[in-house]
């Protein structure tokens, strides 16, 4: 039976005995209804390490001692870039979530011309911190020790800059499918693929990544909703140039 994981964002030293935050603390006693000396994982987005330890209770606090660290390679060795029009939240909270169980190394979120409700400066930092919750809660089920990083940018041209010296795709239903552009991509560059909101991308911003370098890719006849259309081109560049076969 596996262990649960858990997302520590502090130092994590074997031999030393750590108070859980109180979100974790809930989770271990509430949630798992752990015991004293039962195991957990714990993470603190240091690369590839990750620490096993024993719970123990002590009346309301609960702590973990740091008993032995591990080395798990469990992120993709392909760097990945998602450009993401925002969208519906529900919608966005889905292609993160996912996203990152698929080994995404960063996501770049923007508003697009047909975003129907932009995100405003006001609500960012909030957004920002359920998303980057959403992200640990990924990394926390699927194994992964590093979280990726999340950015919201301020305008759609600043993401097309964010993104040079990789191999940068465009979801384009006038595009060639993506076994027909690997001879354009470059060896050994990460990828930066670029999507939509609903409705899709601007004929001007579809131009704009174009003379950006953007390559235009379909991924089939069919009409993909958004979340559909973000993680499908994830997964086929992990299989083709990823960890994933």
């Amino acid at each position: 039976m596996s262990l649960s994981r858990i997302f520590i964002d502090s130092d994590l030293e074997v031999n030393e005995s750590i108070q859980l935050p109180v979100s974790a603390a809930h989770y271990v006693k509430n949630v798992l209804r752990l015991k004293n000396n039962q195991q957990i994982i714990l993470f603190n987005n240091n690369h590839s390490a990750e620490y096993h330890a024993n719970i123990e209770i002590q009346g309301k606090h609960i702590f973990a001692r740091l008993i032995s660290k591990t080395i798990s390679r469990l992120d993709s060795p392909l760097k990945t870039t998602l450009l993401q029009a925002l969208g519906k939240p529900d919608h966005i909270d889905f292609i993160i979530q996912k996203a990152t169980e698929l080994g995404i190394s960063q996501i770049y979120l923007f508003n697009s011309q047909r975003t129907q409700t932009h995100l405003k400066s006001t609500r960012l930092e909030k957004k920002l911190e359920h998303w980057k919750g959403i992200m640990i809660s990924a990394c926390e089920q699927c194994g992964r020790n590093t979280i990726p990083t999340l950015s919201f940018k301020s305008s759609f041209q600043t993401c097309l800059e964010a993104c040079e010296n990789s191999n940068k795709i465009l979801l384009d239903f006038d595009g060639k499918p993506i076994s027909k552009l690997s001879e354009e991509f470059v060896p050994d560059l990460s990828f930066s693929m670029l999507t939509g909101p609903e409705g899709g991308l601007t004929t001007d911003e579809i131009q704009q990544a174009k003379n950006a370098n953007f390559k235009s890719c379909t991924l089939g006849p069919r009409i993909l909703r958004m979340e559909t259309a973000a993680i499908s081109i994830l997964n086929i560049v992990q299989h083709y140039y990823g960890d994933m076969r």
